[in-house]
């Protein structure tokens, strides 16, 4: 199991984005979302499996999708309970 981060800036005003957020919480056993348009999912899956079921819901040319993994190596002004949940994924 991983922990990935998945950063999107979305643009198009004409498309339904549920079903990418939708597909953001299925892609992983747990989720959490607490910074906008930033997701972090404990997953079994790598960045490109995640990516590749991300980018059906995505407008290439508007919009803007990042997942990578995050390791150890970590730093940020979180809330205690998100990095509560962020060291109880045991990177």
């Amino acid at each position: 199991m991983r922990l990935l981060l998945i950063a999107y800036d979305v643009k198009s005003k004409q498309r339904d984005y549920t079903p990418l957020f939708a597909a953001i919480k299925t892609s992983g056993t747990h989720w959490w979302h607490y910074i906008s348009n930033t997701w972090l999912v404990y997953t079994d899956k790598n960045p490109k499996q995640v990516f590749d079921a991300l980018h059906p819901f995505i407008d290439e040319v508007k919009d803007n999708v990042l997942v990578v993994e995050i390791t150890k190596n970590y730093q940020g002004w979180l809330p205690k309970k998100a990095w509560e949940w962020i060291n109880s994924k045991q990177l």
